[in-house]
C-alpha cells in the first residue's frame, strides 16, 4: 500500500461533521440544482469509497486486469489509483454537496441506466445524474456531425464520477450543436452564462472546440472578422470567472492543428496547418490536454513511472492538442516561464489528464478533481489558472506530476510541441497526484487577494466592454425625436461580422425550472437556428427628471444592435443619459438637450 498523508486540518473536522462545507465556516455556493437531496453522511461516504477502492486492490491482488472488458474505454479504477484520489475519499473530500456541469450537443437517452450499469461494474456508489436541456426557438437547419455521437455524455458522466463520486453532474444540452457552426458557438457560450449566472454548479467543464482559424466570416477582412467572431464569446468566460465558476476546456484531439469546421468529414480532416484552438485558448478557461498514465501502486505518485503525453500512433491518427493563441496575448501568470519566453500569445494546456478516450475524457476527469478541491475549500474556486500556474513550478511538492520529455504531439503530417522539464507546451505543467495537488491548490486560491483575484479582474473586463460600447448622441432641441442605437445584444448570428463588437445574450426562459426564476425570451421570429436574443430595456435619467422613465427598444436586428427613440418633448435643457442594459453589458448614451422645455 501507498503511505498517504493527512490532510490539512480543514479535513480532519470534516470526519466529526457532516461534510467538510458545513465545518469550514464559509459558504459552499454549492446548488441544489434540481433540488437534489442531501449526501449521505461522512462515514457512510468513506465506507461505500473504501469499498471501491478494496474492490481494485483485491483485483490486482487476483491479477487481474483492472480495465474490465465490458468498459474497454473507461479507465474509471486505474484512474483511482493514477491520481490518488482515495486518499482523498478516507478524508470524505468526495465532492459532497458539489455540483459539476457539463455541457453537451446531444444528450444520450440512454445515460441513465448505462451509468446504473457502469456504476456496478466498478464498484462505485451510485451517479447523481441531472439533465437540462435548452430549448430551441427555431429548428436547427444543419446536421449533426462528428461530436455529436451519442456516449460523448456517458463518458463524461463516468470521468466526473470516478473521481468525485459524491458529487452531482448537470447535462447542460444547448440546443445547436457547435459542429453547425458560428451558430452553435453562441449556444454553448449562452448556456456558460445560464449555468453562472443562477449558479447551477460549481465547476463547468467542456469537450467541444474549433480552430482560431474556422471563426473567419468575412474573407475581405479575415483578421478583423476572425477578432471579432472571436471575442463575441468572452462575456461568457468573463462572466464565469466574475461570479468565481471555474470553466474547464479540452484542449482537443488533432495534435497542433483543427479542421474548418464546416467543410469537416472527420474530426481531425481536412488539416490547416498548425493552429490554436478556441474557445480553449481564451486565458479565462482552464485547458486539458492528454495524457496516457502508467498505473501502479510503488511510488507515492500512484505510478510506476510519470505519465506520458497522448501522441499519434501514426501520421493519421489523433493526439492532444497544444498551441499558442493568434488573438490572446501571454497572460500575466504565464509570464517568466522560460519555454515561453519567444512567445506573445496564450499557451495552452495547462494541465493534461487521461486520455485513453481523447481530451473529452481528460476535461471532464479534472473536473472532478476541481470538485474536490471546492469541497475541500468549501467555496467556489474561481478561476484556477493564476494559482495553477503559482504552483506549477513546485512540481511533485505541490502534486504536479511533470510528463517526461521526448514526447511530441504531431499529428496529421504537422509537426507538433514537445514536453520538456517544467511547463511545456505539449503538456502544461504536467498531470496531478490529488493528495498533494488539491490541498495545494486551495491554499494558493486562498492566497489571493484584491487586485490579485481573478473574480475581480474578470468583473473589472466586464466593465470594460461596458465602457467601450458607450457612445454619444447628436446635441437636440427640446421637442425633437432622437434615436439612440445599442450594440452587441445577441449571442451572434450568421454571420457573426465585425459589427458586433462584443457580448452577447442569454438564455431562453426556463422559469421554475432548476431554480431559474427569471430569464430573457426567444424571439419566434428568429431565422437564425436555435438562436435566442438578449432581453433589452432601456430607462432616460437625468438631474431635471423626477424619476427615471422607461423607453421602448426595437430589436435586436440580425446584428444585435437595438434602436431606442428619445422623445424630448417636455424635457428641460440639459444633459441626460440614455442606459441600455441587458444581461451582462450596459451601454449608456449621452443626450444633450438645448432650449426651452417644449
Amino acid at each position: 500500500m501507498v503511505a498517504r498523508k493527512p490532510l490539512i486540518a480543514a479535513a480532519s473536522c470534516l470526519v466529526l461533521a457532516a461534510t467538510v462545507l458545513a465545518c469550514s465556516g464559509r459558504a459552499s455556493g454549492a446548488t441544489s440544482a434540481g433540488k437534489s437531496p442531501d449526501a449521505p453522511p461522512a462515514a457512510e461516504r468513506i465506507a461505500a469509497t473504501t469499498a471501491t477502492y478494496d474492490a481494485i486492490e483485491a483485483r490486482i491482488a487476483a491479477g487481474k486486469s483492472i480495465i474490465l472488458p465490458r468498459f474497454p474505454d473507461a479507465t474509471a479504477q486505474p484512474d483511482i489509483i493514477d491520481y490518488g484520489v482515495n486518499a482523498l475519499w478516507k478524508q470524505g473530500i468526495d465532492g459532497a454537496g458539489v455540483t459539476v456541469a457539463y455541457i453537451v450537443t446531444n444528450p444520450d437517452p440512454k445515460l441513465q441506466a448505462s451509468m446504473a450499469s457502469y456504476d456496478a461494474a466498478m464498484h462505485l456508489p451510485p451517479a447523481e445524474i441531472k439533465e437540462l436541456a435548452l430549448p430551441a426557438p427555431t429548428t436547427p437547419s444543419a446536421a449533426c456531425r462528428v461530436e455529436c455521437s451519442t456516449g460523448e455524455d456517458r463518458l463524461d458522466a463516468e470521468a466526473i464520477h470516478s473521481m468525485a463520486p459524491y458529487a452531482r453532474i448537470l447535462f447542460v444540452s444547448p440546443p445547436v450543436p457547435e459542429t453547425v457552426g458560428m451558430q452553435g458557438w453562441p449556444q454553448v457560450a449562452q448556456a456558460i452564462e445560464m449555468i453562472a449566472n443562477e449558479h447551477l454548479a460549481n465547476v463547468i467543464t467542456v469537450s467541444l472546440g474549433d480552430g482560431e482559424s474556422d471563426f473567419i466570416n468575412d474573407p475581405t477582412n479575415p483578421t478583423a472578422s476572425q477578432q471579432a467572431a472571436i471575442h463575441a464569446l468572452d462575456p461568457a468566460f468573463l462572466d464565469a470567472a466574475a461570479r468565481g465558476v471555474p470553466v474547464a476546456f479540452a484542449s482537443g484531439d488533432c495534435g497542433p492543428t483543427d479542421p474548418p469546421v464546416l467543410g469537416d468529414t472527420g474530426q481531425c480532416t481536412p488539416t490547416t496547418g498548425v493552429t490554436a484552438g478556441h474557445p480553449v485558448d481564451s486565458p479565462w478557461v482552464t485547458a486539458v490536454g492528454g495524457a496516457i498514465p502508467n498505473y501502479g501502486l510503488v511510488t507515492e505518485a500512484g505510478r510506476t513511472a510519470p505519465d506520458g503525453l497522448w501522441t499519434a500512433q501514426n501520421n493519421h491518427s489523433d493526439a492532444e492538442s497544444a498551441g499558442i493563441s493568434a488573438v490572446y496575448p501571454k497572460p500575466s501568470w504565464q509570464r517568466g516561464i522560460p519555454a515561453l519566453d519567444n512567445y506573445t500569445g496564450r499557451a495552452f494546456p495547462d494541465i493534461v489528464m487521461d486520455a485513453d478516450s481523447g481530451t473529452s475524457q481528460a476535461s471532464p476527469t479534472f473536473a472532478g478533481i476541481l470538485a474536490l478541491a471546492t469541497q475541500l475549500r468549501g467555496a467556489d474556486l474561481g478561476t484556477i489558472n493564476p494559482a495553477l500556474a503559482a504552483i506549477g513550478p513546485r512540481g511533485a511538492a505541490a502534486g504536479i506530476i511533470t510528463v517526461p520529455a521526448g514526447y511530441a504531439d504531431s499529428a496529421y503530417g504537422v509537426t507538433g510541441y514537445s514536453t520538456g522539464p517544467g511547463y511545456s507546451i505539449a503538456a502544461g505543467w504536467g498531470t496531478i497526484y490529488a493528495p498533494k495537488f488539491v490541498p495545494a491548490l486551495v491554499r494558493q486560491i486562498d492566497r489571493q487577494r484584491g487586485p490579485q483575484l481573478p473574480s475581480r479582474q474578470a468583473r473589472d473586463e466586464l466593465n470594460q466592454l461596458e465602457s467601450n460600447i458607450s457612445e454619444s448622441a447628436a446635441t437636440v432641441s427640446s421637442g425633437q425625436t432622437v434615436t439612440v442605437t445599442g450594440n452587441g445584444f445577441i449571442p451572434g448570428s450568421t454571420p457573426n461580422g465585425t459589427t458586433i463588437r462584443d457580448g452577447f445574450g442569454v438564455y431562453p426562459p426556463l422559469r421554475g425550472q432548476y431554480g431559474v426564476t427569471h430569464g430573457p425570451y426567444a424571439d419566434p421570429d428568429s431565422t437564425v437556428p436555435g438562436q435566442t436574443w438578449d432581453d433589452v430595456t432601456a430607462t432616460l435619467t437625468g438631474a431635471r427628471l423626477h424619476s427615471p422613465r422607461r423607453l421602448a427598444v426595437s430589436g435586436p436586428n440580425g446584428d444585435g444592435a437595438v434602436t431606442v427613440e428619445v422623445d424630448t418633448t417636455g424635457l428641460r435643457a440639459g444633459t441626460y443619459t440614455v442606459s441600455i442594459a441587458g444581461l451582462l453589458l450596459t451601454q449608456t448614451i449621452s443626450v444633450r438637450v438645448q432650449g426651452p422645455a417644449g
